[in-house]
């Protein structure tokens, strides 16, 4: 048998590099300028107005309306003070716009279609006596993963 020379990395290593973290990332950093937003807004929900995204160092705020549209203008120094403050101290600046279509359009997370193929109970076992063979969190995800394509297979048949 030949013997890697390379030790395995680690799996958050590699996936840290990933197009997916890259973009989760921006998600979560979305996610908490709407909360520094409607804090500052005094709102407990954002429903006139959002970030959508942050592109060449400025975030992009839209509104709903006009009206919003010049709120959000008036208190520009206030909303981009507090998020450079709070969360993203290179923020080169906002832009704030109206939608074109008059609605916030909350973006909707797709998850993939489940995969159609299904883990055979030969792999399942597999992974049964791999499990006895290690110990701790890798034992029990790999218990998890078996049990749970068993559970698939039951529900074809």
């Amino acid at each position: 048998m030949t013997r890697y020379t390379q030790k395995p990395q680690d799996i958050s290593k590699l996936l840290s590099h990933s197009p997916l973290a890259s973009q989760q990332q921006q998600v979560q950093l979305v996610q908490q300028l709407n909360q520094v937003l409607a804090e500052v807004l005094q709102l407990d929900q954002l429903s006139f107005c959002q970030v959508s995204c942050i592109r060449d160092g400025r975030a992009i705020i839209l509104c709903a309306s006009p009206s919003w549209l010049t709120r959000l203008k008036m208190q520009r120094d206030a909303i981009l003070d507090n998020f450079r403050r709070k969360i993203l101290p290179d923020l080169a600046g906002i832009e704030i716009e109206a939608s074109p279509n008059g609605q916030i359009n909350r973006p909707q997370v797709q998850l993939p279609a489940a995969n159609s193929k299904q883990l055979s109970e030969q792999a399942a076992d597999s992974l049964r006596q791999l499990a006895a063979g290690t110990d701790g969190a890798l034992a029990q995800a790999l218990l998890k993963l078996a049990e749970n394509a068993g559970a698939k297979n039951d529900k074809t048949r």
